[in-house]
């Protein structure tokens, strides 16, 4: 990797593209593995936070994904449609919606992380120390996005006006 310059492009060459790279190679792994469980790469990720969550409902699933609420409504719908979450009202407050996961859901879930651990522990394939590094790296530079994106949107409206 070359060192970083306002001039030189670098950060373009070494981190946005590394990152597309990463991303459409997760999303060839992740596809083919969660479509075998009737599920897609987003629906899986959705179904584990509503496995993880307290209290999960719509709105703590966008928030965390940071994803439009009209979006992640639809997909919980064609969850619950397919039988791997049911919506129950919660008991505390009438008016919220928790989403609970089925035997189905769970049973998808355990199919998917079983293939992904297969994959990912073979040590032929990444030593558990290089795994580790590189999910460190990717939280560390999820932070560094994340407060650049904090940055971009918190400027003046000239700003603002540019990137929309």
């Amino acid at each position: 990797m070359n060192e970083y310059t306002p001039q030189n492009g670098v950060f373009q060459l070494e981190v946005v593209t590394n990152f597309i790279q990463t991303r459409i190679s997760f999303e060839r792994i992740m596809t083919p593995i969660t479509q075998r469980f009737g599920l897609t790469p987003l629906s899986s990720v959705t179904l584990n936070l509503i496995a993880h969550q307290e209290s999960p409902t719509v709105s703590s699933i966008f928030k965390t994904l940071d994803l439009n609420q009209g979006n992640v409504s639809s997909m919980c719908k064609k969850l619950e449609n397919d039988g791997f979450i049911q919506r129950c009202r919660c008991k505390t407050d009438e008016r919220s919606v928790v989403l609970i996961i089925t035997e189905k859901g769970h049973a998808a879930l355990d199919g998917v992380e079983r293939t992904l651990r297969a994959y990912f522990e073979d040590e032929q394939a990444v030593s558990k120390k290089d795994f580790m590094k590189a999910l460190s790296g990717i939280e560390a530079l999820k932070q560094i996005v994340q407060n650049v994106e904090k940055r971009v949107y918190n400027k003046d409206e000239d700003t603002k006006i540019c990137l929309n």
